[in-house]
């Protein structure tokens, strides 16, 4: 009994040292999680902007990808050392082009998540000013 014991506490300790392949990130996650592939250090993403008004000036990443609304392809690459990659992230402003709106700004695809489809900004929601 006591060998067996020791056995199984052995075998049980292996196993758990022993890297399993079902433990290995790849394709979309149950959250929309995205793993990396060897062949691929990147993964592009389609996305789309929509402004309430319509025709704001919007920035992906700090390059002019349009007025709104506007479907723009972005390029996210992989960065850290495999097995604890992390996608980058996307950033969108949009810009005011009229009186009584304000620029809108956020930040997306933390935790290698996609981005939402699609964006919506209201640029009429200003900060109150007291």
């Amino acid at each position: 009994m006591k060998h067996s014991f020791l056995l199984a506490m052995a075998l049980l300790l292996a196993a758990c040292s022993v890297p399993q392949g079902g433990a290995k990130r790849s394709g979309p996650g149950i959250f929309g999680t995205i793993g990396p592939t060897a062949d691929q250090p990147f993964v592009d993403e389609i996305i789309e902007v929509i402004t309430e008004p319509a025709g704001a000036k919007v920035q992906v990443n700090d390059d002019f990808a349009g007025y709104a609304p506007v479907r723009y392809k972005v390029r996210r690459l992989w960065r850290g050392e495999p097995g604890n990659m992390t996608l980058e992230t996307v950033k969108i402003d949009a810009l005011p082009v009229a009186g009584g709106q304000c620029a809108q700004s956020g930040t997306y695809g933390q935790y290698n998540l996609k981005v939402p489809f699609p964006v919506r900004f209201n640029m009429t929601s200003c900060p109150q000013i007291p």
